[in-house]
């Protein structure tokens, strides 16, 4: 997840951290997740009150079995 005012930057917080997600947890290296992180992660706006914008980045367990 990635919250801030600015939107891109919320973005970008979410992408690094399912980044480090797939690292940490899935044994990943980091230009692997990254690669993944564009191929099959999805991102959804999920807050937009009172300024703070929010972003969750989803991968779908399935890839991994």
């Amino acid at each position: 997840m990635g919250f801030n005012p600015d939107l891109d930057e919320a973005a970008r917080m979410a992408v690094r951290n399912i980044v480090d997600f797939l690292v940490e947890e899935k044994g990943m290296h980091r230009d692997d997740a990254y690669i993944l992180s564009s191929l099959a992660v999805d991102l959804s706006v999920t807050q937009l009150v009172d300024g703070t914008k929010g972003i969750h980045a989803k991968v779908a367990k399935s890839i991994f079995q």
